[in-house]
């Protein structure tokens, strides 16, 4: 990549393999309903922390500075998947998501602290309050409200997802007209302990 050309970029934590699985049965049970949704590739799924849209070599340099010494003080964030909801609203669902328990106050001021230190480099803060959330489809078309309000009662907590985030990835977006696929950048490691079993 030299100067003069930018990569479109996003920071986030990446989902274990082993609560990818249970993502994708928890898709399963909902492709039951038929339906017209954009199921997110499990390999896909993550947890955004701040989304930069595109930039060039020298501000990629930065990031990877900024976001070193700002991951290795945190701690392992606990959590298990919680319940399921749409954007913006269920009378007009265009995003379905699992929420997520756990360590979300921990979560939420470390997410606060990256999107701080990224202001000097040129990224505002959203305006929109995080919430911490995995995006597992895209509404394509109507969905009875009956069905999707048997699905947002389902309760995929009795499960017991249990994991932990203990990374921060750096990734680039490629865009294709098969989709998104993600590289990343670089990876950095939290502190801490992983979640006993």
């Amino acid at each position: 990549m030299n100067s003069s050309k930018t990569m479109r970029t996003f920071i986030a934590c990446p989902i274990p393999k082993e609560t990818v699985q249970s993502i994708k049965n928890v898709q399963e049970k909902l492709k039951k309903y038929n339906w017209k949704i954009r199921w997110t590739p499990v390999e896909n799924i993550h947890l955004t922390l701040s989304f930069l849209g595109n930039i060039n070599l020298q501000q990629k340099i930065n990031i990877e500075k900024t976001l070193e010494p700002l991951v290795l003080s945190q701690k392992v964030m606990k959590f298990q998947l919680g319940n399921l909801g749409v954007f913006p609203s269920t009378n007009r669902p265009n995003i379905l998501w699992i929420g997520l328990s756990g360590d979300n106050q921990d979560l939420i001021g470390f997410q606060k602290k990256v999107q701080t230190e990224l202001i000097p480099l040129g990224f505002p803060v959203d305006k929109r309050p995080f919430k911490a959330h995995l995006t597992i489809g895209r509404v394509k078309g109507r969905i009875p409200k009956n069905q999707l309000g048997d699905a947002l009662c389902m309760d995929i907590l009795s499960e017991n997802y249990k994991f932990c985030f203990d990374s921060v990835v750096f990734y680039q977006s490629i865009l294709s007209p098969q989709g998104a696929t993600y590289k990343v950048i670089s990876r950095n490691q939290f502190t801490g302990i992983s979640y006993p079993s």
